[in-house]
């Protein structure tokens, strides 16, 4: 994923509208979600899953018929009752007996306090003809709102005949009274009869949502959409509402005790090569024992892209009371950012500013902290304290810009590339984004242009390669999109990011995930950390059906998240390809059906 799928105040290169972040777009959307249980949905080619808005199947609206006396006399073709359900006005021969029954009072006067003994010696025809009775009665107090009486009702219809339809009535009017876990006993009796009931399968999903039960719910609410062929809209925004729910209590628990972790290198480069450098050391300095020597040391291992040691250095450093302070405290602040502790972060900075208020690099991240909490007004003042400081850094206005393109601004955007272009024109970064803000704006010929002039002023640079394919995909110029990924491989191997856009075209453009996933490998081969190609393979896989490997790089993004936005994340993508595994455990034929 372009822009190494980093938030959205870390200000590194940011994509254009497709690219490979059209697999995260896509999984963004509540369509992916339910992906999982569709085999036949192209998933990276951006065809999602559409909802129809429909009447919600209710959970507390008794059902009019039992399930016997829903088979028509035909009986060539089966319908469950999550396909449809009688009518009052349709009168099969179950619900003709209990009228002329019901004519005849003494025949079924004591049928409300009938002993369990008494209907035991009944026909099974007369069992059946006064548990129908008894089930319109509970349907006449049910919209009499006798909520109490229902229930008494419903139960005496159990007595005569325990049928799912009956069950499920009751359990809407102990929904109606709150008794939920009465609701669940009820449902879970229905749907062990019929396990397609779509109307008992809601009200138990709805029941386990009210007792907290969110997890069980999700699963409810997932097999809701598939049986019900993903039509109800309300199925859909009910398993997102407790899939978040899910996530952010695991997340939580997780954050707990999870031990502080750099993100993957290609995280980390991308984020640190935003920034001009300064002067790189050639080599380690002899002796380690000094403050000064122990940030020296900090600065080659951050120039080898040995970020952990760097880090443990620039630590040292600050303990041994080197003389760079500054820039020291700078960039633990940043790597602690960077780990996802944003306040820790601040008082880095802060102290920073403290040892020396002229250090411009300072208030620019400590901008982004700002804008990660939201807070717009502070991180426009410390880009303006930056430029107060010294106007003419290149570093304020790339990433002033940044800031700009990731609130929709692209004209003020472009404006701060174009600054930050004049002030040091060696900078790339500055030349990819300013491209990408004029696509923004739909000036393509011009952003294809800036593109080209950036591949000849620097012929080096696969990340210009990177970025102009993601232009080309996105307009579908295939071909050249793929010569510009090879590109971009050719002239940096090390990235990562071609090879999961070069996956991305091809499995959009050639229909080949087989080959889609030996890129990403590849691009693992690159760097084993990278979190964009581990999702991304999990996705895949989610895609051809293979739930147990997709969650299993689904464990590993968990494993990998710094944040708690990405864990919850992470958490969601693993806990919806668990729901099809469930679904495909208890409903093994409608499971695969889906996958003819």
């Amino acid at each position: 994923m372009s822009a190494t799928s980093l938030p959205a105040t870390v200000p590194a290169p940011v994509p254009v509208s497709n690219g490979p972040n059209a697999i995260q777009k896509l999984f963004q959307d509540k369509d992916w979600k339910l992906y999982a249980a569709v085999a036949s949905v192209s998933l990276l080619a951006g065809a999602g899953l559409y909802f129809l808005t429909r009447d919600s199947v209710s959970s507390t609206t008794p059902d009019a018929k039992s399930s016997k006396s829903k088979k028509k006399k035909n009986n060539k073709k089966k319908k469950s009752s999550a396909a449809k359900e009688s009518t009052p006005e349709e009168k099969t021969a179950d619900s003709l007996a209990s009228e002329k029954t019901s004519e005849n009072k003494d025949a079924d006067d004591n049928v409300e306090t009938m002993s369990k003994e008494t209907i035991a010696g009944l026909t099974e025809k007369k069992r059946l003809e006064h548990a129908n009775t008894l089930k319109t009665r509970g349907n006449s107090m049910y919209s009499a709102k006798k909520w109490e009486e229902a229930i008494r009702l419903y139960s005496q219809a159990i007595a005569f005949n325990p049928d799912p339809v009956y069950y499920s009535n009751r359990a809407a009017c102990y929904s109606i009274v709150g008794k939920f876990d009465n609701v669940i006993e009820d449902t879970t009796f229905a749907l062990k009869m019929n396990p397609t009931y779509v109307k008992a399968l809601g009200r138990r999903a709805h029941a386990y949502e009210n007792t907290g039960k969110h997890q069980e719910a999700m699963h409810d609410f997932t097999a809701l959409c598939i049986l019900d062929g993903f039509k109800n809209e309300s199925f859909a925004q009910s398993m997102e509402r407790n899939l978040k729910k899910v996530a952010d209590v695991k997340a939580k628990e997780i954050l707990k005790n999870r031990e502080e972790r750099l993100p993957s290198t290609t995280f980390m480069s991308a984020y640190l090569d935003s920034f001009r450098k300064g002067d790189v050391p050639e080599s380690k300095p002899e002796d380690e024992e000094t403050g000064d020597a122990q940030f020296q040391l900090a600065e080659y291992y951050l120039a080898q892209r040995r970020y952990q040691e760097a880090m443990e250095a620039y630590n040292k450093a600050i303990e041994l009371n080197t003389t760079h302070m500054a820039p020291a405290l700078n960039m633990r602040g940043t790597f602690t950012f960077l780990m996802g502790d944003g306040k820790k972060a601040l008082v880095d900075f802060d102290k920073a500013i403290e040892v020396d208020p002229n250090y411009v690099q300072t208030y620019i991240k400590r901008g982004s902290i700002f804008m990660e909490q939201g807070d717009a007004i502070k991180t426009f003042n410390e880009f303006e304290t930056a430029i107060s400081i010294d106007s003419e850094d290149p570093n304020i206005y790339y990433h002033r810009g940044q800031v700009f393109f990731i609130t929709g601004e692209y004209e003020a955007a472009a404006k701060d590339y174009i600054k930050s272009i004049e002030l040091e024109p060696k900078f790339v970064f500055s030349h990819i984004q300013y491209g990408v803000a004029q696509y923004k704006l739909g000036n393509i010929s011009d952003a294809m242009n800036v593109f080209k002039k950036a591949l000849k002023d620097f012929p080096e640079s696969g990340d210009v390669s990177n970025y102009y394919g993601e232009l080309l995909l996105d307009q579908q110029q295939f071909d050249q999109a793929f010569e510009s990924f090879d590109k971009a491989i050719k002239l940096r191997p090390s990235n990562p990011l071609p090879y999961i856009n070069k996956a991305l075209l091809v499995f959009q453009w050639k229909q080949d995930p087989a080959g889609a996933e030996k890129l990403c490998l590849q691009s693992l081969d690159a760097d084993p950390e990278c979190d964009v190609a581990i999702a991304t393979l999990g996705q895949l896989f989610l895609q051809q059906g293979k739930i147990e490997k997709a969650i299993e790089y689904f464990e590993k993004s968990i494993e990998m998240a710094r944040t708690e936005a990405e864990l919850t994340s992470a958490l969601g993508f693993r806990e919806a390809a668990n729901s099809q595994l469930v679904f495909a455990r208890d409903y093994p034929e409608q499971s695969k059906a889906l996958k003819r």
